[in-house]
């Protein structure tokens, strides 16, 4: 053979190999169904998290439903809303309440490697206290922790505490892993228990997450996740309807339809916040320091044509608490919408011809707060109340409440998302929106926080029950808030998404990554 043909014959074998390679690579590619290993979801949130560490969060139902893929508590919630173990197996109540022990789980690693026992639920009971408000708040009534053994532990009360519970203990951070790399370190690169790790964040995109390999439950299918963070309601829809995503979060209410219409699942979950008229009412100077204003305002709104032709009926609408919830009281109704009663309790509070107010709201905590504004504002300005309507970004809103909190003079009404309804228990609701020395309360009334005290005090639920309805009943009476709306969070997703939350856990939903099963 002639060397040209032998260069000729060589290049075109080389040729060959390299096509059987390619195709045989491209068969097994698309061969069956793809390996668990591969499989990867892509979901699209409202709101980016301020951190991944949630004591630390401002923001814990915007970084909760996050974060919670990383870090666990003692106690979680099933798909059925039951609190069950999870860095826990058991806990015992004493009898008179003011004791509960709890055996932990043997076995557990952080992330980190580290081994995970009873000082690190001490130190980051202790941590939480000193770094987070809605932590300290759950822990009021608490005494002390004390540890029994590597594995078991005690919470001592100074009464009992029906809030514990569902508040289902500190999120659990490595306290050798912490003392090792410091605060600035943990920040950055939070290491926690949960089914999945950190693994990448670039701010304002996205958050992305790879599986434990050697989490302590089950493994889950779904390896790697990834968190998009987009604001426009639009653009969520689009990217779910473009295929790009696997799942989306707030589904704006009046694109639902469309959304299975275009082929796609919804899944709706009561959730916080409950969109209502807020007030700071301890500013006598104020119109609205007058309850004849704020009745006048309660009168004024008609909450039924904004559910029904804003929001299409999705969204509950409540006096205060749900149907289904501890503390219902079927007889308390939402103020009727009547313009004229509202003009006529303006003038007898001495304002015939009305005033002018701030009418704040939250930007990018969930869909249909500037609308909801908007339709405020027409209703007011009909009975002469002119409102400066003006959007706060949901983190800075949330500082500036902690800072008004705090004024006697502070000149504030609000569209915001002030807890009442569909919270795990109710008293957290009411406590952590209304009790007198909760942070972000804009309301102080003796007799309601007597109140709230008995009732978080009391484990016998037939007794609580009566004592959150008299909770609930002064709130009504006085106007400490105008409720409008109760979210109902809608998540779509592909047809090839199976997503089962908690339908009652915590007050935000959790996106947890285990919960997701993808067929193909």
């Amino acid at each position: 053979m002639k060397k040209k043909e032998k260069i000729v014959l060589t290049m075109l074998c080389t040729f060959v190999f390299i096509l059987v390679t390619l195709a045989t690579s491209t068969k097994e590619a698309n061969s069956g169904a793809a390996p668990a290993s591969s499989k990867k979801v892509i979901v699209v949130l409202a709101t980016e998290p301020d951190t991944l560490d949630m004591p630390v969060s401002k923001m814990e139902p915007v970084s909760g439903p996050v974060a919670e893929n990383i870090s666990e508590r003692l106690i979680g919630v099933s798909p059925a809303g039951q609190y069950v173990p999870v860095l826990s197996t058991s806990w015992k109540v004493s009898p008179d309440g003011k004791e509960i022990e709890f055996a932990l789980r043997k076995g557990v690693k952080f992330h980190s490697g580290d081994p995970f026992t009873a000082k690190d639920v001490e130190f980051s009971h202790n941590r939480s206290l000193k770094v987070s408000a809605s932590y300290q708040r759950a822990s009021r009534l608490l005494d002390t922790l004390e540890i029994l053994d590597d594995y078991r532990i005690k919470f001592k009360f100074k009464r009992p505490d029906a809030q514990f519970i569902p508040n289902r203990g500190p999120v659990i951070v490595s306290k050798s892993y912490y003392d090792r790399v410091g605060e600035e370190r943990y920040l950055k690169q939070p290491s926690g228990t949960g089914p999945y790790q950190f693994a990448r964040w670039e701010p304002g995109q996205y958050i992305e997450m790879k599986v434990n390999e050697n989490y302590w439950g089950s493994v889950p299918s779904v390896r790697e996740a990834r968190f998009v963070f987009v604001k426009e309601d639009m653009t969520r829809v689009s990217m779910l309807k473009a295929g790009e995503v696997d799942m989306i979060a707030d589904c704006p209410f009046p694109l639902v339809k469309d959304i299975e219409g275009a082929g796609f699942k919804t899944l709706k979950i009561p959730a916080h916040p409950c969109t209502s008229v807020q007030f700071h009412t301890y500013n006598p100077k104020v119109p609205w320091f007058d309850k004849r204003v704020r009745q006048a305002i309660a009168y004024a709104i008609d909450g039924d044509a904004i559910v029904k032709n804003f929001f299409y009926g999705i969204p509950g609408r409540y006096a205060a608490l749900a149907p289904w919830e501890l503390g219902y009281d079927p007889e308390l109704k939402p103020y009727p919408y009547d313009p004229e009663k509202a003009k006529k309790l303006l003038a007898e509070a001495g304002y015939p011809k009305g005033f002018d107010i701030p009418l704040y709201y939250f930007v990018g905590r969930v869909s249909g707060q500037k609308e909801t504004t908007e339709a405020v504002a027409l209703y007011l300005n009909a009975i002469g109340i002119r409102c400066k309507v003006e959007g706060i970004e949901a983190v800075k809103f949330l500082e500036k409440i902690r800072e008004w909190h705090k004024s006697q003079d502070t000149l504030f009404v609000g569209v915001t998302t002030v807890p009442i309804a569909h919270y795990p228990e109710p008293t957290q609701a009411l406590e952590t929106g209304y009790y007198s020395e909760s942070a972000i309360s804009l309301y102080r009334n003796p007799e309601f926080d007597k109140a709230m005290e008995a009732a978080r005090a009391t484990l016998d639920e037939s007794k609580r029950a009566g004592l959150i309805r008299k909770a609930v009943s002064i709130l009504h009476e006085d106007v400490a808030m105008v409720p409008i709306w109760a979210n109902i969070t809608v998540f779509g997703m592909k047809k090839n998404v199976d997503f089962k939350p908690p339908m009652r856990g915590p007050s935000y939903p959790l996106v947890l990554v285990k919960d997701i099963k993808i067929t193909d």
